[in-house]
């Protein structure tokens, strides 16, 4: 995607939204974690001394906490509202609702709401016969 109002986002998750596919939020997590990581290194070749540093490539990282989800699901929102602005109330309806799941949980159950997150937006993406706001359609879930 190329377009000056363009939110930042990752080639491969362009890829999933234009494609109509889940996007993967553990790998949003891990370009939102990797930025912020930089390795600093030191060589030494015989009597030189080199230092420098550099951002660490992506490694995925698994989301593990509501603070994370939120991070990457607001990161992920706002590329999918560019590429379809009609699903905005969509988005953030079920962002919402997310959170709420979360507030209302003890913190080590968090796993527990990522899972339900995977599944509801995996069964949107593959029925294409409901949106993330249709809560009922998730009871079974």
């Amino acid at each position: 995607m190329y377009h000056r109002c363009c939110p930042e986002f990752h080639e491969a998750g362009w890829a999933e939204i234009v494609a109509g596919k889940c996007v993967n939020l553990n790998a949003v997590h891990s370009i939102i974690s990797s930025s912020r990581t930089i390795n600093k290194c030191t060589e030494t070749i015989g009597d030189i001394e080199i230092k420098f540093s550099g951002t660490s490539a992506a490694v995925s990282k698994k989301i593990t906490t509501a603070a994370q989800w939120s991070a990457a699901w607001n990161r992920a929102a706002r590329a999918i509202k560019f590429a379809f602005p009609h699903r905005e109330d969509e988005l953030a309806t079920y962002g919402e609702y997310i959170n709420d799941k979360f507030d209302r949980r003890l913190e080590r159950t968090h796993e527990r709401v990522i899972q339900f997150d995977k599944a509801v937006r995996n069964r949107v993406t593959n029925t294409r016969r409901v949106e993330l706001s249709d809560f009922a359609a998730f009871t079974d879930i």
